[in-house]
């Protein structure tokens, strides 16, 4: 999505918000300061601070209670086995994301523990 599709559609996210909330002491939603947050890498501080009709303390709150994104490997090194009670698999996951898992060759029960535990990690 283009940065100024990103803009806009946060704009729109925190009227509907706004014209939804209890009151206006209800805190802002922690995925609406998230995305504005996000929007730090395209826009200056002032740009989304008068978009979103915030203020910039509470941009910089925002920014600095985020909480910093853990970079997961692409990759785990499962090992197999040489078992006679091995079968070859296709397995495409998709995830809602947009991250995809790709798993094909010889799979037992012992790959698919691992897997399953590298996955919870």
């Amino acid at each position: 999505m283009p940065n100024q599709d990103q803009l806009s559609t946060l704009v729109t996210a925190f009227e509907h918000w706004r014209s939804n909330r209890n009151g206006r002491q209800v805190p802002t939603p922690t995925a609406l300061c998230e995305q504005a947050v996000a929007l730090l890498h395209h826009y200056s501080s002032s740009q989304i601070t008068s978009a979103l009709r915030i203020s910039g303390t509470q941009l910089k709150q925002w920014r600095n209670s985020a909480v910093p994104f853990e970079v997961k490997p692409q990759f785990v090194h499962l090992a197999i086995s040489d078992s006679p009670t091995q079968s070859s698999v296709n397995v495409e996951l998709c995830f809602t994301s947009g991250d995809e898992m790709h798993l094909s060759g010889v799979v037992d029960s012992d790959l698919l523990i691992s897997l399953v535990g590298a996955m919870k990690s």
